[in-house]
């Protein structure tokens, strides 16, 4: 800036110079000649002045562009929200694309934050959920191995050993499929299927266990009901209500299956007389992992409920509860009709 307003003011002067003496040579005033030279050192002056404030607004203009840099890369982000936009300057106009990029590199930051948090939970509650069935493997293997058993005995310890195998092979297939619905690596594919079909796929995953207790299960659903949903994972969804209301239900007890269509959405209803779940609760039983502590007893991990929710919501839908403590809960699936 400097070099380039050092020329401009060489410039001038030899311009003034060369015009002088053309007065001087031409018309022969000297009165001319100090009028016109006055003239000219007032022109320099004030062009030198316009210069210099052009340049100090340049200046001005570049540290606060640095400034607001800095700020960014400090995640300041107070300072940049605090930034004036309230005319139409072009320092005003790059504040405000300055304050749009810090909310985007601070949401950005929270949003990392959190998933770094909720990925530590998940390795810890991933960590926790393993840990038992390895810890009762490695003892029964050690007792299998160090103990002379009775054939009996040793079959009972053999069956053990293949119903911890089964909850690590349940722990991680489940895992497995939800990490691959949360990425998008699976694509759930909505097409009119006969919603009826699809609850009858999901039942005959816990009739065996139904019959045990001897309960009796009731599907209020026409056999026509046609609606717009991924066949294969509502089965899956509807199948982890329908084993938790069978599980933990008394023998002999009722579960009922009701299906209407509203104007918007269709209203599938799965009705238990289990033990009901705490209304300060309800919020959690779709957290991944989580488990009614009175529940224990029953085999499980806590992952069903956070599946369905995920499959259910990937359709447009959404999942709640209605419940009352030894009466028994209503899990209420809506999915849109279009």
């Amino acid at each position: 800036m400097n070099n380039k307003m050092n020329k401009q003011a060489l410039f001038l002067v030899v311009i003034t110079l060369l015009y002088n003496l053309f007065l001087l040579l031409y018309f022969k005033s000297f009165l001319l000649l100090i009028l016109s030279i006055l003239m000219c050192v007032i022109y320099i002056f004030y062009c030198y002045l316009s210069i210099k404030k052009v340049e100090n607004e340049v200046y001005a203009f570049t540290e606060s562009i640095n400034k607001s840099f800095n700020e960014l890369i400090n995640k300041e982000y107070a300072n940049i929200f605090s930034l004036n936009t309230m005319d139409e300057t072009l320092i005003a106009k790059i504040n405000q694309k300055m304050i749009r990029l810090a909310e985007i590199l601070e949401h950005e930051s929270v949003k990392g934050m959190k998933e770094k948090k909720e990925l530590q939970v998940l390795i810890s509650d991933i960590s926790h959920q393993v840990k038992t069935p390895l810890t009762n493997l490695k003892m029964l293997q050690c007792t299998l191995l160090e103990k002379e058993l009775p054939k009996e005995k040793r079959i009972e310890l053999l069956l053990s050993v293949g119903r911890q195998l089964n909850k690590l092979d349940f722990l991680l297939n489940s895992m497995i499929k939800t990490s691959r619905l949360e990425t998008g690596l699976i694509q759930l594919n909505k097409l009119e299927e006969n919603l009826f079909e699809t609850i009858a796929e999901a039942l005959s995953g816990i009739t065996i266990l139904a019959e045990k207790k001897n309960m009796n299960i009731l599907v209020k659903c026409s056999e026509e009901f046609l609606l717009k949903h991924d066949r294969k994972w509502t089965a899956e969804a509807l199948f982890n209500v329908l084993e938790n209301a069978v599980k933990y239900s008394p023998k002999g007890t009722v579960i009922e299956i009701q299906v209407s269509r509203w104007e918007i959405s269709t209203k599938i209803d799965i009705i238990d007389q289990g033990k009901g779940i705490p209304e300060e609760h309800h919020g959690k039983i779709f957290q991944r992992f989580y488990r009614e502590e009175y529940n224990n007893d029953e085999e499980g991990i806590g992952i069903g409920l956070y599946l369905t929710r995920e499959i259910i919501q990937k359709q447009g839908g959404y999942i709640k509860v209605s419940s009352t403590v030894s009466k028994g809960s209503t899990f209420s699936i809506f999915l849109p009709n279009n």
